[in-house]
Order: C-alpha cells, then structure tokens, then sequence
C-alpha cells in the first residue's frame, strides 16, 4: 500500500509505537500502512458512523491485517480505552470538531505520547486551543494533494499553558522554525482568502467592523512574514 499527499505526512509523522487510534479513520487507510510498515503493532480504526466502519473493515480484511487492526464505532475517544492511549490521530476534520473532540476527551489524550492532527479548516482553532491547555507542538509540516495545502501538527500534553501571537495560530510556528518547503505558497494563500472575506466585508458595507480590522491586521502580519522569508 502507497500513500500519498496528506495521507503520507500523517503517516510519516506517527511516531513509532505500541497502538495507534485512528479517530474518523474512514477507509482506514492510515492504519492499515502503519501496521504493515511496522510503526506501530495494533491499530484501532474508529468513527462515528457504521458506513465508514464497514468500508475500513472491508479494507482491513483485503490487506490481510485484522490480527493488528481492530474497528470501533463511537464518537471521537469514546471508543478508546484509558490504557489504549499511545498515539492518537485525528484527521480530515474541521478545526471546531477536532477541538471539541479533544476538549471532550482532555483526561485521556494528556496522556497520549503524541497526537497528530490534521484539520482541514479552521486550523487557528486548534493552534489557539492546545496552547491554551497546555499543549505542546513538537512538529508541524505542510503537504500538498489537488492545489491544496494541509497543515498535519504533531504535539503533546506539556502541562504548560501559553499565549502566542495570532499569527502563529493561523500558520504554525513550527513552520517558520523549518522554513517548510510550502510555507511560501501557504503564506500567499491564506492573504487571498483573507482579500475574498474582507472584499466581502466590503460588499457588506461593514468598512467599520471590528472583524474587518482583525482581518486586515492579520493580513499585514501574514504579508510581512511572507516578505522576510
């Protein structure tokens, strides 16, 4: 099994060990190459709805790796058990979702060795929200997959809560340390969808809003960054 684009970086990223989670694993995919490399030993394919539970199974039985991955059906960590938390991966969700999922479970992913997240939107949500609760990301890197860039974050619990400047909520701060590869492009994407909003704005007649001018200054600060790389 090949993986590709976004699917790839997250599974680069895992770090080796004992059991991996794959929350909303989908067609279980990650799970499935990290056994079959060696990563990890046992995986659990979980997700909320039996659909996607019945496609990861199918998967599972063609590779030959139902002895190592198992399938849950429940909503985000509900499916996992205390002593099953080593790495947990959440992907291909939006930003809001991931935080709740995370802020609903909190006890039990303190104590994962790492997670790896990979939102699709919204990822400043996530940024601001493991800092705030004591999370800290050790890595962060960008893959590209059909024009698009996606963030894939790797943290833990630290215990030590922090405040960083918004810009390093919307692009990790990691990035700048690594100058990734694609951070140019991903600069230069996030001030055209923040142009879009504010041109909206613009149509809105909102030129006095509180919003607009949040957005403004994170474009400048997002240009400026971009400007020194």
């Amino acid at each position: 099994m090949e993986l590709t684009g976004r699917l790839k970086l997250i599974a680069d990223m895992t770090p080796k060990c004992n059991i991996v989670s794959d929350i909303g694993t989908d067609h279980a995919y990650i799970p499935i190459f990290l056994v079959k490399n060696n990563i990890c030993t046992k995986a659990i394919a979980s997700d909320v709805r039996i659909g996607p539970v019945n496609v990861a199974t199918k998967n599972i039985e063609e590779y030959r790796v139902s002895d190592k991955v198992i399938t849950r059906i429940g909503s985000g960590l509900e499916s996992i058990l205390d002593n099953e938390i080593d790495v947990v991966i959440i992907a291909g969700m939006g930003g809001m979702l991931i935080k709740e999922l995370l802020e609903k479970s909190l006890d039990k992913v303190k104590k994962a060795n790492a997670l790896i997240l990979q939102p699709m939107y919204a990822i400043e949500v996530v940024h601001e929200w493991l800092c705030e609760n004591g999370f800290e990301v050790y890595d962060e890197a960008l893959a590209k997959e059909d024009h698009k860039i996606y963030n894939v974050i790797a943290c833990k619990w630290a215990g030590c809560n922090q405040k960083k400047d918004e810009i390093y909520y919307h692009i990790g701060e990691k990035l700048f340390e690594k100058r990734d590869p694609l951070l140019k492009k991903h600069l230069q994407n996030k001030i055209d969808q923040l142009d879009k909003i504010i041109n909206q704005m613009e149509n809105m007649k909102e030129k006095e809003s509180i919003k607009k001018a949040e957005y403004l200054k994170l474009k400048k600060n997002l240009y400026n960054a971009l400007n020194c790389l």
